[in-house]
Order: C-alpha cells, then sequence, then structure tokens
C-alpha cells in the first residue's frame, strides 16, 4: 500500500511540473526569459511602440463612498403634526411647482382651531365687561363718586382684557394658519427620488416624508475624514468613480465646489461637494467613490495600453536585451484615466509593449517605433 501511495504522489507531482512548463511555456516567466528561451523564440516580427518604466512619485489615495445629488434637492417635511391621510406622489413621479404631494388629516388642527376661538370669545366677553365697568367708573371719578384708586383698578383690569383678547385673536390666527399646512405642495417642479411614509402614519414637524429633486446642476456629496478634509481647497479636481446601470465602471474629475468646516458630531467628517461636469451621464442617487491624495510615495505608473491578458491572466509584455517580448504577470494597483498603477512584477528600466500590429505572444521579435504621446505617463 505504501509504495501505491508513493508511486501516486510521484505521478501527480510529475503531472503538475507538466502543467506548471505549458502555463510558461504560453505566458512566459516572471522575468525576461534565459538566453535558452531567446533562442528558440519564434520567428515572427511586429512593429510595437515601446515604453521605459520608470519610478515617479506616485499619490497615496484615501477612497470615500458618496452619492449623486442635485443642487436644488430638498428634503419634503410636515409644519404640522397628524396623521397622513394620503400621499398623492410616487417614486420617480415628475410633479409641477405647487401641485399637491401628501395631505394630513386636519382633525386636529380643526380642534385647536375650535378651542382658540373658543378663547377668543371668552376673552371678547371678559373685554365688554371690563369695557364697560372703566367707562362707568370713568364717569363716577369724573363726578368725584369713586376714589382714584378704584378708577385706576378698572383702568387696569380694561387694559388686561384688551391684551387677552389681543393673545386670543393671535392664537385663533396661528391654529387657521395651520390648516393651510395640511396640503403639502411642491416648492419646485422636479421629481420623486424618495418616500418615506404612506397613509396612516403620523407626520411630526421637521421628519422627512419625502425627497425633491429638481432640474439643477448634479453634485457629489461625499463625508470626508478631517486628514483628507485638510489636504483639499476650492477649485481642487478630484477623481470621482462610478458604475452605471449596465455594471460598466466610469470615473470622471470634478471640482471641489464646497467644504463644510463643522464636523459631524456622530462621524466626526466633514461633508464635500463636488461638481459634476455637464458632459457626465451618471444620475442623481448613483453610489460613487471619491479619491483624495493624502500623501505619495514612489512607485511606478504605466500606460493602460500597455496591460494585456493572456488565458485570463492580466500582465504585460517586456521587451528584453535581444527585443525579445516575454510576457510577465504583474500586479495591478489604482487606474487613473488611461494610466495603471503597477504594485508588483516590474522594476525601473523595464522596456514594455504598449501597441504592436500584430496580436503579441512570447518571443515575437519587436522593432520599437515612437511612441504616441498620449502614452506618457502622468507625473
Amino acid at each position: 500500500m505504501r509504495i501505491l501511495k508513493l508511486k501516486s504522489l510521484q505521478t501527480s507531482g510529475i503531472l503538475s511540473l507538466i502543467a506548471a512548463s505549458l502555463l510558461l511555456a504560453g505566458c512566459g516567466g516572471q522575468g525576461e526569459s534565459p538566453s535558452a528561451s531567446t533562442a528558440s523564440a519564434v520567428e515572427i516580427k511586429a512593429l510595437a511602440q515601446v515604453f521605459t518604466v520608470q519610478n515617479q512619485s506616485l499619490p497615496v489615495l484615501a477612497k470615500f463612498p458618496g452619492s449623486v445629488i442635485t443642487s436644488d434637492q430638498v428634503s419634503v417635511t410636515s409644519r404640522v403634526m397628524g396623521y397622513v391621510r394620503s400621499v398623492d406622489v410616487h417614486e420617480g413621479q415628475a410633479v409641477k411647482a405647487g401641485q399637491t404631494l401628501l395631505t394630513i388629516d386636519a382633525a386636529d388642527v380643526t380642534g385647536a382651531i375650535n378651542l382658540a376661538r373658543a378663547e377668543v370669545n371668552k376673552a371678547l366677553a371678559g373685554l365688554a365687561d371690563a369695557k364697560g365697568n372703566y367707562e362707568r367708573y370713568q364717569t363716577l371719578y369724573q363726578q368725584n363718586a369713586v376714589p382714584k384708586q378704584m378708577f385706576e383698578q378698572m383702568q387696569t383690569a380694561y387694559k388686561v382684557a384688551q391684551s387677552n383678547y389681543a393673545a386670543a385673536d393671535a392664537a385663533l390666527k396661528q391654529a387657521q394658519a395651520q390648516l393651510t399646512y395640511v396640503k403639502i405642495a411642491a416648492p419646485f417642479a422636479g421629481t420623486i427620488t424618495n418616500r418615506m411614509v404612506d397613509p396612516g402614519q403620523i407626520a411630526n414637524p421637521g421628519t422627512p416624508l419625502l425627497t425633491l429633486q429638481g432640474s439643477g446642476q448634479k453634485q457629489v456629496e461625499v463625508q470626508i475624514n478631517s486628514q483628507a478634509f485638510a489636504t483639499l481647497k476650492l477649485g481642487e479636481p478630484l477623481t470621482v468613480h462610478y458604475t452605471d446601470f449596465t455594471g460598466e465602471q466610469h470615473q470622471f474629475e470634478g471640482k471641489v465646489e464646497r467644504m463644510v468646516d463643522a464636523t459631524d458630531p456622530v462621524t466626526h467628517t466633514h461633508t464635500v461637494k463636488i461638481g459634476v461636469p455637464d458632459a457626465i451621464d451618471v444620475r442623481s442617487g448613483n453610489y460613487v467613490v471619491v479619491a483624495v491624495a493624502v500623501a505619495h510615495e514612489t512607485g511606478i505608473v504605466i500606460p493602460s495600453a500597455a496591460i494585456h491578458e493572456r488565458g485570463g491572466i492580466r500582465g504585460v509584455f517586456v521587451v528584453d536585451a535581444q527585443n525579445i517580448a516575454w510576457f510577465r504577470m504583474v500586479r495591478l494597483g489604482d487606474r487613473v484615466h488611461d494610466q495603471q498603477v503597477v504594485l508588483a512584477g516590474l522594476v525601473a528600466g523595464d522596456k514594455l509593449v504598449t501597441e504592436a500590429n500584430t496580436r503579441l505572444q512570447n518571443g515575437v521579435h519587436i522593432t520599437p517605433t515612437a511612441p504616441s504621446a498620449t502614452e506618457s505617463p502622468a507625473s
């Protein structure tokens, strides 16, 4: 049994070595090929643009999640407390300025009006009595029939009754004004992007019920920690990454338009708003990631055109001293526009094929041509 097991292990090891050899034959090693491999290079030639790898100062990026909003986006709230009687809109619905969005049950408001009206009637009756007493005692005082002190008491009571009536009347007008708030209308034309309430629920003053988005300029709103916030300034361009509705990833540069110095007491972050260029077709509410440079380090950046995929493996074709191209796997970092950060697999001085007039494979003989201006990495 031990002999069979040993033979099985030996067979598995041999098969693994054969598989590894086939992979290396298809893709090339991690470094430049040895002279023996060079000698067996296939006799295929290609004209290609060659890029020389250099160490560069690269930003250390901190990434923060955010979302796309519009400059005229508002949360619709109620100014009165009561049960929601009806919600007349749904998410995604376009509305006009002044259109009724929802209605609060007016029972509580009507009750408050009736109570205030009763107080007005009570104050009015008291005012009539106080006025009659004042006028009667004023006549008696002028005839020296009552002392001055008693007249002044009636005069004071009359003034108090006037104040009570004025206060009750003001309370009634305020209660009546609340009746105009039971129908909540759109402050401007736009689209309902969020509905947080249904009929029968209680609406409390100040609690968001709907979100209304206008057609204003789109912005990215993001919460940034204090370290990254300290490096920013108004007008500074930041890279914003997002995924469209098809799942394809995109990025664009937007300038910082607003910075809030005060920190959120819960998250200890700052609100930053970034402008979205008109040419960028990104939807409001879209999830985004904002990259902020918080430091710099030395690293390698290559043109994205130098990245090739062979057998599901991403790598580059390195040109050796004999101008032979060999596939080398690399570990990639962030992509910034048409540039790609390389974390491992390349060193300064390596020469890479960016574009060629034929499909590349191991052993192709490269005749270098001048690189295009767009292939120089960003500094």
